[in-house]
């Protein structure tokens, strides 16, 4: 099964729904972008390029390390 895209756009406070348990892949522009996702029960992941997460479902938000960086993000995802 090809990935799901399920974000692309800035990077900075990029929100994101998951839509069941799976593996989400984070693609930067800028090599030098990275930060964290904060999930909706409050737990935080690091994220840089080519980041895979295990994640659950619901809202994520992407948060970088340095909100002046222009990068943007493609967020994929393929269920368990």
């Amino acid at each position: 099964m090809s990935p799901e895209t399920l974000y692309e756009g800035p990077a900075h406070d990029a929100t994101f729904y998951v839509p069941s348990p799976g593996i989400v892949r984070f693609r930067f522009n800028d090599l030098r972008a990275s930060g964290f996702v904060r999930a909706r029960d409050g737990s935080l992941f690091r994220v840089q390029p080519g980041a895979r997460l295990h994640v659950e479902t619901g809202q994520h938000v992407l948060t970088l390390y340095d909100p002046k960086l222009m990068a943007r993000v493609s967020i994929t995802f393929e269920p368990l």
